[in-house]
Protein backbone atom coordinates (compact mmCIF):
# COMPACT_ATOMS: atom_id res chain seq x y z
CA UNK A 1 0.00 0.00 0.00
CA UNK A 2 1.28 3.48 -0.88
CA UNK A 3 2.57 6.10 1.54
CA UNK A 4 2.12 9.74 0.57
CA UNK A 5 4.03 12.90 1.54
CA UNK A 6 2.20 16.18 0.92
CA UNK A 7 4.68 19.06 1.10
CA UNK A 8 7.81 18.09 -0.82
CA UNK A 9 9.73 21.29 0.03
CA UNK A 10 9.49 20.73 3.78
CA UNK A 11 12.64 20.02 5.76
CA UNK A 12 11.05 16.80 6.90
CA UNK A 13 10.42 15.51 3.38
CA UNK A 14 14.16 14.89 2.85
CA UNK A 15 14.26 12.29 5.66
CA UNK A 16 11.39 10.01 4.68
CA UNK A 17 12.04 6.75 2.81
CA UNK A 18 12.83 7.28 -0.87
CA UNK A 19 9.98 5.05 -2.01
CA UNK A 20 7.33 7.30 -0.45
CA UNK A 21 5.36 9.29 -3.01
CA UNK A 22 6.08 13.00 -2.55
CA UNK A 23 3.98 15.83 -3.97
CA UNK A 24 3.66 19.58 -3.63
CA UNK A 25 0.88 20.92 -1.41
CA UNK A 26 0.02 23.42 -4.14
CA UNK A 27 -2.61 22.44 -6.70
CA UNK A 28 -3.15 18.92 -5.37
CA UNK A 29 -4.89 16.70 -7.89
CA UNK A 30 -7.41 15.29 -5.43
CA UNK A 31 -9.36 13.40 -8.09
CA UNK A 32 -6.30 11.42 -9.14
CA UNK A 33 -4.82 10.90 -5.66
CA UNK A 34 -8.07 10.05 -3.93
CA UNK A 35 -8.75 7.22 -6.34
CA UNK A 36 -6.07 5.27 -4.43
CA UNK A 37 -5.77 3.74 -0.98
CA UNK A 38 -2.92 4.67 1.37
CA UNK A 39 -1.31 3.23 4.42
CA UNK A 40 -0.03 6.56 5.73
CA UNK A 41 -0.38 10.15 4.54
CA UNK A 42 1.90 12.83 6.03
CA UNK A 43 0.95 16.51 5.80
CA UNK A 44 4.19 18.50 5.92
CA UNK A 45 3.27 21.79 4.33
CA UNK A 46 3.41 25.27 5.97
CA UNK A 47 6.17 24.18 8.37
CA UNK A 48 8.49 27.12 7.60
CA UNK A 49 6.01 30.00 7.74
CA UNK A 50 6.37 30.65 11.47
CA UNK A 51 8.37 33.87 11.16
CA UNK A 52 6.08 35.61 8.65
CA UNK A 53 4.53 38.84 9.91
CA UNK A 54 1.00 38.09 8.78
CA UNK A 55 -2.52 38.27 10.20
CA UNK A 56 -4.56 35.60 11.95
CA UNK A 57 -6.57 35.17 8.77
CA UNK A 58 -3.44 34.38 6.73
CA UNK A 59 -2.38 31.55 9.03
CA UNK A 60 -5.88 30.19 9.63
CA UNK A 61 -6.43 29.95 5.88
CA UNK A 62 -3.46 27.55 5.52
CA UNK A 63 -3.02 25.94 8.92
CA UNK A 64 -6.70 25.30 9.57
CA UNK A 65 -8.95 25.70 6.51
CA UNK A 66 -6.68 24.15 3.89
CA UNK A 67 -5.10 21.59 6.21
CA UNK A 68 -8.53 20.40 7.32
CA UNK A 69 -9.68 20.17 3.70
CA UNK A 70 -6.72 17.91 2.90
CA UNK A 71 -7.28 15.79 6.03
CA UNK A 72 -10.93 15.31 5.09
CA UNK A 73 -9.98 14.19 1.58
CA UNK A 74 -7.58 11.49 2.79
CA UNK A 75 -8.76 10.30 6.21
CA UNK A 76 -11.28 7.79 4.80
CA UNK A 77 -8.91 6.29 2.22
CA UNK A 78 -5.90 5.99 4.55
CA UNK A 79 -5.05 3.87 7.54
CA UNK A 80 -3.37 6.86 9.15
CA UNK A 81 -3.02 10.60 8.50
CA UNK A 82 -0.13 12.29 10.32
CA UNK A 83 -0.17 16.07 10.77
CA UNK A 84 2.28 18.43 12.43
CA UNK A 85 1.45 21.06 15.01
CA UNK A 86 4.02 22.78 17.25
CA UNK A 87 5.46 22.55 20.74
CA UNK A 88 5.11 26.34 20.87
CA UNK A 89 1.62 25.71 22.24
CA UNK A 90 3.33 25.23 25.63
CA UNK A 91 5.96 27.98 25.34
CA UNK A 92 4.97 29.74 28.58
CA UNK A 93 5.92 26.74 30.68
CA UNK A 94 9.17 26.10 32.52
CA UNK A 95 10.24 22.49 32.80
CA UNK A 96 9.17 19.45 30.81
CA UNK A 97 5.82 19.47 29.02
CA UNK A 98 3.54 16.60 28.00
CA UNK A 99 0.18 16.18 26.31
CA UNK A 100 -1.39 16.24 29.78
CA UNK A 101 -0.50 19.93 30.12
CA UNK A 102 -2.98 22.52 28.87
CA UNK A 103 -1.84 24.79 26.06
CA UNK A 104 -0.29 27.95 27.46
CA UNK A 105 1.65 30.18 25.09
CA UNK A 106 2.76 33.67 24.18
CA UNK A 107 0.37 34.58 21.43
CA UNK A 108 1.24 34.62 17.74
CA UNK A 109 -1.09 34.14 14.75
CA UNK A 110 0.88 31.06 13.69
CA UNK A 111 0.54 29.33 17.08
CA UNK A 112 -3.12 30.31 17.35
CA UNK A 113 -3.90 28.70 14.00
CA UNK A 114 -2.26 25.48 15.19
CA UNK A 115 -4.32 25.55 18.38
CA UNK A 116 -7.54 25.93 16.40
CA UNK A 117 -6.69 22.93 14.23
CA UNK A 118 -5.64 20.71 17.15
CA UNK A 119 -8.75 21.59 19.15
CA UNK A 120 -10.95 20.77 16.18
CA UNK A 121 -9.29 17.38 15.67
CA UNK A 122 -9.31 16.49 19.37
CA UNK A 123 -12.93 17.58 19.86
CA UNK A 124 -14.04 15.39 16.95
CA UNK A 125 -12.08 12.18 17.47
CA UNK A 126 -15.00 10.07 16.32
CA UNK A 127 -14.42 11.56 12.87
CA UNK A 128 -10.63 11.90 13.09
CA UNK A 129 -9.85 8.64 14.91
CA UNK A 130 -6.96 7.83 12.53
CA UNK A 131 -5.35 11.27 12.60
CA UNK A 132 -2.11 11.50 14.58
CA UNK A 133 -0.83 14.90 15.71
CA UNK A 134 2.92 15.35 16.12
CA UNK A 135 4.01 18.35 18.21
CA UNK A 136 7.68 18.89 17.29
CA UNK A 137 10.22 21.02 19.07
CA UNK A 138 12.59 23.15 17.02
CA UNK A 139 14.18 20.99 14.33
CA UNK A 140 16.95 22.24 12.08
CA UNK A 141 18.89 21.00 9.08
CA UNK A 142 20.65 22.30 5.98
CA UNK A 143 17.18 22.50 4.43
CA UNK A 144 16.14 25.23 6.87
CA UNK A 145 15.18 28.49 5.13
CA UNK A 146 17.49 31.45 5.71
CA UNK A 147 14.84 33.47 7.50
CA UNK A 148 15.52 31.29 10.54
CA UNK A 149 18.61 31.40 12.78
CA UNK A 150 19.88 27.97 11.75
CA UNK A 151 19.15 28.72 8.12
CA UNK A 152 21.59 31.61 8.41
CA UNK A 153 24.16 29.47 10.24
CA UNK A 154 24.11 26.70 7.63
CA UNK A 155 24.22 29.21 4.80
CA UNK A 156 27.32 30.74 6.39
CA UNK A 157 29.04 27.35 6.64
CA UNK A 158 28.08 26.08 3.19
CA UNK A 159 28.88 29.32 1.36
CA UNK A 160 31.89 30.32 3.46
CA UNK A 161 30.57 33.77 4.31
CA UNK A 162 30.39 35.84 7.48
CA UNK A 163 27.00 36.66 8.94
CA UNK A 164 25.63 38.89 11.69
CA UNK A 165 23.23 37.42 14.26
CA UNK A 166 21.82 38.38 17.64
CA UNK A 167 22.58 36.94 21.06
CA UNK A 168 22.36 33.14 20.92
CA UNK A 169 23.29 32.45 24.53
CA UNK A 170 19.92 30.95 25.46
CA UNK A 171 18.49 27.45 25.88
CA UNK A 172 16.01 25.54 23.75
CA UNK A 173 14.92 21.97 23.24
CA UNK A 174 16.50 21.30 19.84
CA UNK A 175 16.11 18.28 17.63
CA UNK A 176 16.71 17.19 14.05
CA UNK A 177 14.15 16.50 11.28
CA UNK A 178 15.37 12.90 10.94
CA UNK A 179 14.43 12.37 14.57
CA UNK A 180 10.97 13.85 13.94
CA UNK A 181 10.51 11.57 10.92
CA UNK A 182 11.74 8.46 12.76
CA UNK A 183 9.17 9.06 15.50
CA UNK A 184 6.44 9.92 12.97
CA UNK A 185 6.88 6.67 11.06
CA UNK A 186 6.15 4.63 14.20
CA UNK A 187 3.64 6.91 15.93
CA UNK A 188 0.23 5.40 16.67
CA UNK A 189 -0.93 8.26 18.85
CA UNK A 190 -0.32 11.97 19.36
CA UNK A 191 3.08 12.86 20.77
CA UNK A 192 5.45 15.72 21.54
CA UNK A 193 8.88 15.18 19.97
CA UNK A 194 12.03 16.86 21.22
CA UNK A 195 15.45 16.05 22.58
CA UNK A 196 14.06 15.98 26.11
CA UNK A 197 16.54 18.54 27.42
CA UNK A 198 17.41 22.21 27.25
CA UNK A 199 20.40 22.80 24.97
CA UNK A 200 22.44 26.00 24.99
CA UNK A 201 22.12 27.26 21.42
CA UNK A 202 25.47 29.06 21.44
CA UNK A 203 27.30 25.94 22.66
CA UNK A 204 25.51 23.81 20.08
CA UNK A 205 26.55 26.11 17.24
CA UNK A 206 30.10 26.36 18.56
CA UNK A 207 30.29 22.56 18.73
CA UNK A 208 29.21 22.33 15.08
CA UNK A 209 32.02 24.68 14.02
CA UNK A 210 34.52 22.79 16.18
CA UNK A 211 33.52 19.46 14.61
CA UNK A 212 34.01 21.03 11.17
CA UNK A 213 37.44 22.39 12.18
CA UNK A 214 36.26 25.94 11.52
CA UNK A 215 36.89 29.04 13.62
CA UNK A 216 33.48 30.45 14.51
CA UNK A 217 34.74 34.06 14.69
CA UNK A 218 35.53 33.87 10.97
CA UNK A 219 31.87 33.18 10.26
CA UNK A 220 29.73 34.90 12.89
CA UNK A 221 29.55 38.31 14.48
CA UNK A 222 26.97 39.35 17.06
CA UNK A 223 24.65 42.34 16.78
CA UNK A 224 22.15 43.11 19.56
CA UNK A 225 19.79 44.65 17.00
CA UNK A 226 19.23 41.11 15.67
CA UNK A 227 18.21 39.61 19.01
CA UNK A 228 15.23 37.25 18.85
CA UNK A 229 12.05 38.93 20.09
CA UNK A 230 9.86 35.88 20.72
CA UNK A 231 9.45 35.14 24.43
CA UNK A 232 9.50 31.54 25.64
CA UNK A 233 9.79 29.75 28.94
CA UNK A 234 12.44 27.16 29.71
CA UNK A 235 10.31 24.29 28.46
CA UNK A 236 11.29 20.98 26.92
CA UNK A 237 9.79 17.60 26.08
CA UNK A 238 9.21 15.16 28.93
CA UNK A 239 10.17 12.36 26.52
CA UNK A 240 13.77 12.10 25.35
CA UNK A 241 13.99 10.89 21.75
CA UNK A 242 17.56 11.83 20.80
CA UNK A 243 20.80 12.52 22.68
CA UNK A 244 23.11 15.49 22.20
CA UNK A 245 25.92 13.64 20.43
CA UNK A 246 23.53 12.10 17.91
CA UNK A 247 22.00 15.52 17.29
CA UNK A 248 25.41 17.02 16.56
CA UNK A 249 26.43 14.08 14.38
CA UNK A 250 23.24 14.20 12.29
CA UNK A 251 23.85 17.91 11.70
CA UNK A 252 27.45 17.33 10.66
CA UNK A 253 26.39 14.46 8.38
CA UNK A 254 23.87 16.80 6.71
CA UNK A 255 26.55 19.38 6.00
CA UNK A 256 29.03 16.89 4.55
CA UNK A 257 26.39 15.19 2.40
CA UNK A 258 25.14 18.52 1.09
Amino acid sequence: MNNLIIGNTSQLSHYFPNDYEKISSRDINFKKLCSKKYDKVFLLFAEQRTFLNESDEFFIKTNFDYTLEVINKFKDISNKVVIYSTSELWNKYDGCVSLNDMYNYNYSPYIKSKEILCNHINNNRDIYHNVVIIYPFNFNSIHRKEGFLFGKIFNSILNNKKISIGDINFERDLTHPKNIVDVSLKADKDCIVGSGELINVQKFIEDIFTKLNKNIIDYIEYDEANNLKIKRGGYYSCDKTINYDDLINLTIKDIYEY
